[in-house]
């Protein structure tokens, strides 16, 4: 059994896998920038859903899944850019 060296990766976790590819450890900065865009445009989307009760009624509810979705792409980001990091 070998033991565990210094320079080794730690592994990620099943959802960190999911989430993030491997082509984007390539070029990270790039990619958290285009995270961001779209986890801007999530919360953008999801305000306006919630502010436009008057018009959508009972549907302005549905602002909230753009709204946990940008909150998972912030997550991620966070992550990606602690794993670049260290």
């Amino acid at each position: 059994m070998y033991s565990p060296n210094d320079n080794t990766a730690p592994s990620r976790s099943v959802l960190m896998r999911f989430l993030v590819r491997s082509r984007e450890y390539r070029h990270p900065h790039l990619w958290v920038r285009v995270r961001v865009a779209c986890g801007v445009f999530n919360v953008v989307l999801g305000v306006l859903l919630l502010t436009s009760g008057h018009w959508l009624g009972p549907l302005a509810w549905l602002g909230v899944l753009p709204l946990a979705g940008a909150a998972l792409i912030f997550w991620t980001v966070y992550r990606l850019q602690a794993s670049v990091q260290s």
